[in-house]
């Protein structure tokens, strides 16, 4: 196997083991056991610690001396601190395209909120939260800031479990396409507090839910 291709395997484990953890499949503080994943996806050890490597490097798994890699488990204070940053890097973003955007540039975002409703009818979180990075990418795009994408894109990895254990809870999933049609029209209108109104519902809601879910694993740790 050429290295190119134990990349590509690397590089798809690592994102299966990601998803896994964003399902809550596999827990937060759970050690990930390489005897266990080479037999789990058939392939050889050398993928496989290629595979961690990148979820440390995502921020899914830490590695901890002389006791191996476990997925990585945040405080609440931990998340708040990580949801701050990049919500305020949202909420600069947001305010740089409405003060130098023309509505002309915005077909795109506005092609995918639509393509976003069509995901809710079908529950699809996957594909949903897909297109939420899409979106929030061109945000950054629409600036043309490359010093503030490269800072979010630096971070935005290790938002994604806990974004997709929002978004599969109860009903968020109508709740977020609500938040990025207010987001959307804000930027539209050129109403700033509109648009910002939207971002700080979304970083509530997903804070007080994770909050929810992290009480609930620390009683399942207890129990």
């Amino acid at each position: 196997m050429s290295e190119f291709e134990k990349s590509t395997l690397s590089q798809k484990i690592a994102e299966e083991i990601a998803m896994r953890i964003s399902e809550g499949i596999i827990m937060q503080g759970e050690r990930l056991l390489e005897n266990d994943l080479m037999e789990g996806f058939g392939t050889s050890r050398a993928p496989i610690r290629e595979a961690l490597f990148i979820l440390e490097k995502n921020g899914f798994a830490e590695r901890i001396p002389r006791r191996g890699v476990f997925v990585k488990s945040y405080s609440k204070k931990e998340l708040a601190d990580l949801y701050d940053t990049v919500y305020r890097l949202l909420e600069i973003v947001v305010k740089k395209i409405i003060q130098n955007t023309s509505e002309n540039s915005l077909t795109k975002l506005g092609q995918l909120v639509k393509e976003m409703e069509q995901m809710i009818q079908g529950k699809k979180v996957k594909q949903y939260y897909q297109l939420i990075e899409q979106f929030q990418m061109e945000l950054f795009d629409l600036t043309g800031n490359l010093v503030l994408k490269d800072l979010y894109s630096r971070i935005v990895n290790q938002l994604t479990p806990f974004r997709y254990m929002s978004l599969t809870h109860s009903s968020n999933l109508e709740m977020s396409i609500d938040e990025y049609k207010e987001i959307l029209a804000g930027i539209k209108e050129k109403d700033e507090m509109v648009a910002l109104n939207g971002l700080h519902k979304k970083e509530m809601r997903a804070l007080y839910i994770l909050g929810k879910i992290i009480d609930k694993q620390d009683i399942s740790k207890v129990l």
